[in-house]
């Protein structure tokens, strides 16, 4: 896990939601997931991945999650994460983020596949967030 979160509530919410969401992309429904959506140039995210001899799993250990809780976008209660296609960089809306962690800890590790595939060069608006997120709980959380 490289997160730059200090120890605390917001740490462990991620490291149990990694942990979850690692278990989850290792099931070949789950990986499918990567297969349905495309980046800007029309390739699919699977093939990104498949590029970087990576799979969905061993992608996740590349990303470094930071403390969003100053972003604009983490003012908003129902933003629980934050990134830019492309980026391995994803902001958590701390707060947010291990709250629902603690209440939904599968819509946690969602979120957390719903940032990865943004990583990846997944773009938003279309799909809207929420097409995104409900695309990976159907086949990451059947």
């Amino acid at each position: 896990l490289r997160s730059l979160l200090p120890p605390g509530a917001e740490y462990i919410a991620l490291r149990r939601a990694v942990m979850g969401a690692r278990l989850r992309l290792e099931q070949t429904e789950c990986q499918q997931v990567f297969s349905e959506f495309q980046d800007a140039s029309g390739r699919t995210l699977q093939a990104n991945l498949d590029a970087q001899g990576r799979t969905a799993v061993s992608y996740l250990s590349l990303i470094l999650f930071a403390d969003g809780g100053r972003l604009r976008r983490c003012q908003d209660p129902n933003t629980f994460a934050v990134t830019e296609p492309g980026s391995r960089v994803v902001h958590l809306c701390g707060r947010q983020f291990a709250s629902v962690a603690t209440n939904n800890p599968r819509l946690a590790e969602a979120f957390l596949i719903h940032e990865e595939l943004h990583s990846l060069g997944l773009g938003e608006n279309p799909p809207s967030p929420e097409e995104i997120t409900a695309r990976v709980l159907d086949s990451c959380h059947p």
